[in-house]
């Protein structure tokens, strides 16, 4: 299989040179300034490409650039030699996006942007200084997480979308600082829903994915419909195509934001099984003629299939009685469901059909 190269959307510098990026990004100038827009929700209006442009301007004073420092361990040129090579650390600057959700200076932007970071700083539009920032609560497996700053008057803010109503193929806006260049607007559309993604350390199981033009320093930033209403956190790009960008869904978001304002992880279901594409498999069971569905290659020991009684080799019919016909499909579902709920799988084994009980575990940590 043709190894993908992803990456995250972050610009990164040693320490020492990220004062001139940071230099060509501040926003703003003069005496401070309150900001233009008052403290309410931007109000979605009717899609038509002529709102874009009034959308825009509406959404902007929402959408914000985060500049953190991080300690990152860097590799000694010298660790193949005995007694030499232990790593060290350095300090680096990280330059990223994020949009304001409440009027009270809560703002969300990727895990990765402020994860082992200190002195987050976050830059306002109609603000000469950027407001220091303190962490709420992050997610290393969504990549999430929730900022506070505290501005002298309330805050524009963004809304969500309905999950339910993001398409392929909807029109879509993305809003960021990519590589310091401040509230860089890009156009595109959704070009697919529920694609499962392994990034570094990170496996994500439900990205949203589109063909706005987005970049390092983008992560954290808002991928919009034509209302202003937030349909995804932008999240990575790859490096090996043009025009194939990734961000987490709404669904996603709001799921997990009650828990990451209080400091607490988000409970993500988890099923417990690595699967494939029948279409896709080097091997399908014996006696199997189909090619839809999806094939268990592993069952987590000890995991909710383990437990049902699932087994590698099964087939994956059904989820709560709606055709499985890929594993993309099926990611989607599940992560679309709750923890501790019991799902029922219909499934194909050596030449018959049953209907198996699952229920839903909690997603083991997957980073630190």
């Amino acid at each position: 299989m043709q190894r993908r190269i992803v990456v995250p959307l972050v610009v990164v510098a040693v320490l020492s040179s990220l004062a001139t990026v940071a230099a060509t990004s501040i926003i703003g100038g003069g005496s401070p300034q309150a900001p233009t827009v008052a403290a309410q929700s931007v109000q979605p209006e009717p899609i038509t490409t002529a709102t874009v442009p009034d959308m825009v301007a509406r959404v902007n004073p929402a959408v914000v650039q985060i500049n953190a420092t991080q300690t990152q361990q860097v590799s000694s040129p010298f660790s193949g030699f005995p007694g030499f090579g232990a790593p060290s650390t350095q300090s680096v600057g990280v330059l990223g996006s994020g949009f304001i959700i409440t009027s009270n200076g809560e703002i969300v932007t990727n895990d990765h942007v402020v994860n082992n970071a200190h002195n987050i700083q976050v830059t306002v539009l109609g603000y000469q200084n950027p407001f220091p920032a303190k962490v709420l609560g992050e997610d290393y497996n969504l990549d999430l997480a929730v900022l506070q700053i505290q501005a002298p008057k309330p805050l524009p803010y963004l809304t969500f979308a309905n999950p339910a109503d993001t398409v392929a193929g909807e029109p879509v806006v993305a809003i960021g600082m990519p590589y310091g260049f401040s509230h860089t607007v890009t156009t595109g559309v959704v070009s697919a829903l529920g694609r499962p993604l392994t990034i570094q350390s990170r496996t994500y199981r439900n990205l949203l994915q589109t063909d706005a033009a987005i970049n390092p320093g983008n992560s954290g930033g808002p991928l919009l419909n034509y209302q202003g209403q937030v349909v995804g956190v932008n999240t990575a790009v790859s490096t090996q195509g043009q025009g194939i960008g990734f961000a987490i869904p709404s669904s996603d978001v709001t799921q997990a934001l009650p828990a990451l304002v209080k400091g607490q992880t988000p409970p993500e279901p988890w099923l417990g099984v690595s699967i494939t594409d029948v279409s896709s498999a080097p091997q399908v069971p014996q006696g199997y003629t189909s090619q839809e569905g999806v094939i268990i290659e592993q069952v987590v020991s000890g995991g909710p299939a383990a437990k049902a009684g699932l087994q590698a080799g099964d087939i994956i019919l059904s989820f709560n009685g709606q055709p499985t016909q890929t594993a993309d499909q099926l990611i989607e579902d599940e992560v679309n469901t709750k923890v501790g709920q019991t799902v029922t799988l219909t499934i194909w084994r050596n030449g018959s059909t049953m209907t198996v009980n699952v229920v839903l575990g909690t997603m083991p940590a997957s980073g630190s």
